[in-house]
């Protein structure tokens, strides 16, 4: 699989300015009129703002140009990685609107597949799984969520993590066949727990070529000798001391050039629920990002008590916490969509939230996606219930409503970089 990428992307000069040209053809030529956008056909609703749909930048977009050199590194010479880490709630655990936006990503053109990214057992949290790979396991396990107050546990960039002490117990992950996309890893980064406790690992099946273990940023990496779609762990004693195993998150990488898109998304998870996790900057810092999508707010929202300046330290903190992290890395900002609360007041608040992501961003030089906006604005939620793009719930979306968010996330994206293109002097 990486021979055949290696075999699209071109290496001399002259086939790199074709290959730029056939790209800036590409994201120019697509008709913006009457009922297309940009770059994809977007099926049309008039209470939709498509002109609104675009990246804004309140200050200014000089922290995204590192990102966007990085992408003309990728598409002009095949060479680099870009990581991305889309962090939320609901609407990301279920990974159909940023699965969307991942697979865009990665196909937009030829050798953008980095990889999978960032997957969990959710089914051992007995949490909805995202569809796009499948999760199985034995033994007896505990879970714990940083939506859940009264458990005291130690967490990370995932707000989640599952532990056994059982040493027969196992874990299966298998990557579905029946995206756009066709995903394969050659190295598995497990974060967990690092002390001299925890059980041996193992990957029956799997020819490893060496492990990398990571104390101060919490992971281990298993290097492996060929690429694959799914892996077992099994666990091992070395010595009696060994009694646990606790995953905080695992990553399935490859060594191909492109785009990887990491979604971490909790239910019903908040700004504080991320706060909360300790080891939150050190596994985000090993992940590398060079983007980092924040699409929290929508739980901090839903409440008849919202308080803007709670709200914006509480997002000044978590931006503080990805600097450290990431100094480099461009910061997205979404604003939540329209809702309804208790599915029969519209939902203010977000408004009020929308403000504030405006302030925060002005101050970091962050960008903003505007959702709310696009979408339609207060009470637009019950125009995309009434066309059948959202669920009773008037919070979420369904699949068909999901799938055009990722759309038209997606087409901003490219907006933006589109822009940057432009800039750029001519040789």
């Amino acid at each position: 699989m990486r021979k055949e990428h290696s075999t699209v992307i071109t290496t001399t000069n002259s086939l790199k300015f074709t290959a730029l040209s056939l790209f800036l053809v590409l994201i120019n030529s697509f008709n913006l009129k009457g009922q297309s956008e940009y770059p994809f056909d977007i099926n049309y609703y008039n209470f939709i703002h498509y002109d609104e749909n675009k990246i804004i930048f309140p200050a200014d977009s000089s922290n995204f140009e590192h990102l966007f050199l990085k992408l003309d590194t990728v598409i002009l010479n095949g060479k680099g990685k870009i990581s991305i880490v889309h962090i939320g709630g609901s609407h990301i655990q279920a990974d159909v609107y940023s699965g969307r936006t991942r697979e865009r990503l990665q196909t937009f053109y030829p050798g953008m597949n980095g990889g999978r990214g960032s997957v969990f057992p959710f089914r051992i949290a007995k949490t909805n799984n995202p569809r796009s790979y499948k999760v199985s396991y034995t033994g007896t396990w505990v879970s714990c969520r940083n939506v859940e107050n009264k458990k005291k546990c130690k967490l990370g960039l995932s707000g989640m993590s599952v532990t056994t002490y059982e040493q027969t117990a196992t874990l299966s992950i298998e990557i579905k066949s029946d995206s756009l996309v066709e995903y394969y890893f050659n190295k598995i980064r497990i974060f967990h727990e690092n002390d001299s406790n925890i059980f041996k690992v193992n990957f029956p099946g799997l020819k490893i070529d060496k492990i990398e273990r990571n104390d101060s940023l919490g992971f281990s990496l298993f290097y492996l000798k060929n690429d694959y779609r799914k892996f077992k762990m099994e666990f091992s004693k070395e010595n009696t001391s060994q009694n646990k195993f606790t995953i905080y998150g695992i990553s399935l990488e490859n060594d191909d050039p492109g785009i990887v898109y990491h979604s971490i998304g909790v239910n019903g998870a908040s700004f504080p629920s991320f706060l909360k996790c300790q080891l939150f900057e050190k596994q985000l810092a090993a992940l590398k990002p060079d983007m980092v999508i924040i699409s929290l707010g929508t739980n901090d929202a839903y409440t008849t008590k919202f308080k803007p300046d709670f709200y914006q330290s509480n997002y000044q903190l978590l931006i503080d916490k990805i600097r450290r992290a990431a100094p480099k890395s461009a910061i997205l900002n979404t604003v939540a969509n329209d809702s309804y609360l208790f599915r029969r007041y519209p939902n203010s608040n977000t408004q009020l939230a929308a403000d504030v992501i405006y302030k925060v961003a002005k101050k970091n030089n962050c960008g903003v996606w505007d959702f709310f906006k696009i979408m339609g604005g207060l009470n637009s939620s019950s125009l995309w219930r009434q066309e059948n793009l959202m669920v009773k719930d008037l919070i979420h979306f369904n699949v068909q409503g999901y799938l055009l968010k990722g759309d038209l996330f997606f087409n901003a994206f490219i907006k933006a970089y589109d822009n940057h293109m432009s800039a750029k002097p001519t040789k």
